[in-house]
Parts: C-alpha cells; sequence; structure tokens
C-alpha cells in the first residue's frame, strides 16, 4: 500500500458522506469501527468528526499499532477547545497524538493544529502535499478560532457588496464590474458572495423589493424559485399570495409547508421552469449556471428573472432576457 495512504476508524454509525469524500482526496479513508471489535493492524488512528464519536476513548485498552495513534479530530462541527480537551484528557500521553484538521479553498488548502514536531502532523503535512495541498501548522485553538471567524467575516464581506450594490445603482454603473476590479487586488478576491450563509435577511430584503413591482403586474402569474431552502423559508409568508409557485428543490432537506402550503416542490429542473413568468434566484446550486440563456429563454412563458446569486453575465442577460435585474445591476425593464 502507498505510504500516501492513511487509514482512519471511525466509531460513529455514519460519517457524513462530504467527510468522507474530502478525506479521500487526501488519501485518508475511512473504515467504520464498533466498540466490540477488533482494531485491525494498519490503521493509523482514529477519526472524530463530532463530539459523539468520542464514546470510542472510554476504551482505555486501545492500542495503536504505532505509538503514539493519531486521533483526527476534523469538521466545522467540533467546539473550540474540545481538541484541547481530548488532549489533555489523555493519561497516557504517548497513546494519541491530537490533531485538528480544517479544508478551506474548497479543499486546496488545509489548516493542521497540533504540535508542529509531532509523528503524526509532520506525517500529515508531507500527505497532504502529496496530494497537492499546502497545509499550514499551527495550535489546535487557532483553527477552532479560524473555523469560528471565518463564517462571520464571509458575512460582513458579502454585506459590504450589498451596500455597494445600491451606490452602484444610485450611479448606474456595474458591481459586477467594480466588484471584479477589486478583486484584482488578492487581497480581497473575485468571489463575494457568501452561499453557506445562514442569516438570509438581506438577501430576502432585496428580493422582496425588487419582486413587489414585478408580481404587480397582472401578467406576472407562475413563479419559479431557485435556491436553497433555508432561503426561502425567511421569505415573508404573504409575498408571493396569489401566485402559482415552484420551487426547485436539488436539496435533501424538508421544506417548511405549513408556512408555504401552496407551493409546489419540484426535483425537475425544466418543469420547475416550464412556463413561468417569473425567475428569482437565490442561489445558483447544480446546473443554472450551466444552462445556457437562449434554453431558459425557450422554457419560460415570459423571460423575466430577479437574480441575488449574479448568475448570469449582465451583457448576455440584456441580449436573451425580456427582464434582468441582479444585484447592483439597473437592467430591470420593468422600471
Amino acid at each position: 500500500m502507498s505510504s500516501y495512504i492513511m487509514t482512519l476508524l471511525t466509531s460513529a454509525d455514519r460519517v457524513a458522506p462530504h467527510v468522507q469524500e474530502d478525506l479521500a482526496a487526501c488519501g485518508i479513508i475511512l473504515k467504520p469501527w464498533g466498540m466490540g471489535d477488533v482494531l485491525p493492524d494498519g490503521a493509523a488512528g482514529l477519526l472524530v468528526a463530532h463530539t459523539d464519536h468520542t464514546a470510542v476513548l472510554q476504551r482505555r485498552d486501545i492500542r495503536m499499532c504505532e505509538t503514539p495513534g493519531l486521533l483526527l479530530v476534523y469538521g466545522e462541527d467540533i467546539p473550540k477547545g474540545f481538541a484541547d480537551t481530548l488532549a489533555l484528557a489523555d493519561t497516557n500521553q504517548e497513546s494519541w497524538e491530537v490533531v485538528r484538521m480544517a479544508f478551506f479553498c474548497g479543499g486546496e488548502r488545509v489548516l493542521l493544529g497540533g504540535n508542529p514536531n509531532g509523528v503524526w502532523v509532520r506525517r500529515l503535512c508531507r500527505q497532504l502535499a502529496h496530494h497537492d495541498r499546502m497545509s499550514m501548522v499551527c495550535q489546535r485553538r487557532e483553527v477552532d478560532e479560524v473555523i469560528h471567524q471565518l463564517p462571520r467575516y464571509l458575512a460582513w464581506k458579502e454585506q459590504f457588496y450589498f451596500e455597494l450594490g445600491e451606490v452602484c445603482d444610485g450611479q448606474h454603473i456595474s458591481l459586477q464590474r467594480v466588484s471584479r476590479a477589486l478583486g484584482m487586488d488578492t487581497r480581497i478576491g473575485q468571489q463575494w458572495l457568501y452561499p453557506e450563509r445562514m442569516d438570509h435577511a438581506k438577501v430576502c430584503q432585496w428580493l422582496e423589493r425588487e419582486c413587489r413591482p414585478i408580481l404587480q403586474k397582472a401578467n406576472m402569474q407562475k413563479v419559479a424559485l431557485w435556491g436553497p431552502m433555508s432561503l426561502w423559508s425567511q421569505m415573508p409568508a404573504d409575498w408571493l399570495a396569489g401566485k402559482e409557485v415552484f420551487l426547485y428543490g436539488w436539496e435533501d432537506k424538508l421544506f417548511p409547508n405549513n408556512k408555504f402550503p401552496e407551493w409546489t416542490i419540484c426535483k425537475n429542473w425544466e418543469k420547475t421552469l416550464e412556463n413561468t413568468d417569473l425567475l428569482v434566484i437565490g442561489g445558483i446550486g447544480d446546473r443554472l449556471g450551466e444552462l445556457p440563456l437562449y434554453q431558459l429563454v425557450r422554457l419560460m412563458r415570459q423571460a423575466v428573472v430577479v437574480d441575488a446569486a449574479a448568475t448570469f453575465p449582465i451583457q448576455e442577460a440584456q441580449a436573451y432576457l425580456k427582464g434582468y435585474r441582479a444585484i447592483g445591476e439597473k437592467t430591470n425593464v420593468w422600471e
């Protein structure tokens, strides 16, 4: 077996598929392991991806084939300081090397929290480099703090661009061009939307405001929604009252039918868009960003789009769509 393949055991009944995929891309293979199972030879250590996974540590007879064994604490659901607590709880300091790990930039960069001279920290650095991942070693609590602060920073950054969009609207200039120009400075970067946001208040306010004058038109009857369930559940209950609404549900999540009982949830994206008058985009998800605009126009009855995800190039949208409104882009024809 390649020295750049590492096997970790997990005591959980199941591990989220994205966790398995992220780690497998770095050569870290997960195998299930129950409390009664014999620890197999060749395993590097254990994975902790949730606080419940640590029940296995109550078994003090665990010893890895190599001393110390690796206890890899991974994921965003781990509380701050939890990895340090595990390290302090290990009375036999030679039995485990606790390493906190987190991925960034789509998995291209990795933070490793632990002893910079530790056997497993050094081995993980080599393994990640072999799989084209850049790693940075720091303290375990520093990894926790970065995970905690990053969403806050990205939310502030997105709020700045929402406010900049209002300025651009007032001056009849393009937010997309201004944001791209700002993003030429590597300290800022090109991406400003934060798709993993939990609080959609700013997006909801913008969508409600921009849809209001369109929905007042008598010929706007069928509306398609494209975006995460968490976004639509935060919209006002009456904002699409009296309209025929189709929501494309690409996520395997429950939708609050008690709030919008008359909405139709579609798993087929073409059926969602078919003969619609208005498409409201709150997030791209799959397929939409790759869909040619002429095909979108062919599917819709009226090609009017309100877009909070900057999905389409402005010039192309103006050429194909009857009406297109994006953040900071005064392209709408209904004003």
